[in-house]
C-alpha cells in the first residue's frame, strides 16, 4: 500500500501532466495514440491513480515535446 505522501505526489504529477497536455492542445486519446497506449491509462495517470515507471514518464515527456525536468517541475503549476 502506498503512503499518503505517495498518493499526493502521484496526484501532483498527474496534474502537471494534464496542465502540459492541455497547453499543447492534446487530448488524452491523442497522447495515448502517440505512445501506442490507451487514453484511458493517461487519464488514470493524470488522476494520480497509477504509479508509472520512469520509462513511461519519458515517453509522456517526449510525446508532449517537453523534458522530464519540466514535467517534474511542480513550481510551475
Amino acid at each position: 500500500m502506498q503512503h499518503v505522501k505517495d498518493k499526493d505526489f502521484l496526484k501532483q504529477l498527474g496534474g502537471r501532466i494534464r496542465t502540459i497536455r492541455k497547453s499543447k492542445k492534446m487530448s488524452q486519446v491523442d497522447v495515448g495514440i502517440a505512445m501506442d497506449n490507451f487514453g484511458e491509462q493517461i487519464g488514470r495517470i493524470e488522476r494520480g491513480e497509477l504509479n508509472v515507471t520512469i520509462c513511461t514518464l519519458k515517453k509522456i515527456a517526449d510525446t508532449l515535446d517537453t523534458s522530464l525536468s519540466h514535467l517534474l517541475d511542480f513550481t510551475k503549476q
